[in-house]
């Protein structure tokens, strides 16, 4: 029977969830995702089996078991995240893509594993509809005016552009880990900026976009007098007509 790690003077240590979902990824890897068991990974990740089962239950629930932990963390964060709403679930989002780049040991071929495996698949979009719909129901909390409808619409159009955006340099970055972090990032950021630029005015607080700003271009000769050119400027301006 196989047993958790012995700790100082005997005692029983809990082994890291980290350290059995590497143990996991790597028998799958190896041999088989169907053909690997639940007593080898309980072998190899150095606890017992009761241990495991009580733990983790499945298999999908070892190869998955850190974006729970990770949606605990971005839950939490979602509670107490400064700025704007936005704001809120683009940093939320980033946590996302961190946990993703900080352990390639673990993220990339898992990745290869979900690609293949239809199961899993089905697990990693239930996941992905989980922090859809958690940053879909902050923003309708915290949207601005509007019946509670549009805000709703409005809430839930804006977390399928953030998650998409996101999965777009997520896989980009997992067909090819060996992508410097800082050229990742920029890439996340840009495509932030191009979520916010698409949702920001559903978002807005009274409901409408905000008014743009006027950009009126003047053309004149250099010796034109200062009664004159204030003149033309006027004319101008009104030719553009009121804002709105």
């Amino acid at each position: 029977m196989v047993r958790e790690r012995s700790g100082t003077g005997g005692a029983t240590a809990r082994v890291p969830t980290r350290d059995v979902v590497l143990a996991a990824v790597r028998l799958f890897t190896d041999h088989g995702f169907e053909a690997t068991t639940m007593d080898d990974v309980a072998a190899a990740g150095g606890v017992s089996r009761r241990s495991l089962f009580r733990r983790f239950g499945t298999k999908e629930d070892i190869l998955f078991a850190e974006h729970d932990e990770l949606f605990a963390e971005v839950s939490r964060h979602l509670e107490t995240a400064p700025g704007t709403p936005l704001d809120a679930v683009f940093s939320a989002a980033r946590l996302v893509l961190d946990g993703y780049l900080r352990d390639p040991e673990v993220t990339v071929p898992r990745y290869r594993l979900v690609r293949v495996h239809p199961r899993l698949r089905d697990r990693e979009v239930a996941m992905t509809a989980r922090y859809q719909s958690a940053f879909s129901r902050y923003l309708a909390a915290r949207g601005g005016g509007g019946a509670p409808e549009e805000r709703s619409l409005a809430a839930g159009a804006a977390a399928a552009a953030l998650i998409a955006a996101h999965n777009h340099v997520l896989r980009g970055w997992l067909r090819d880990p060996g992508q410097e972090p800082a050229r990742v990032w920029e890439r996340y950021d840009a495509a932030m900026a191009f979520v916010r630029r698409a949702v920001g005015p559903m978002l807005h607080a009274d409901g409408e976009a905000p008014a743009r700003e006027r950009v009126v271009v003047a053309v004149y000769p250099a010796d034109l007098g200062r009664d004159e050119l204030v003149r033309r400027l006027a004319a101008a301006v009104d030719e553009a007509g009121p804002r709105g």
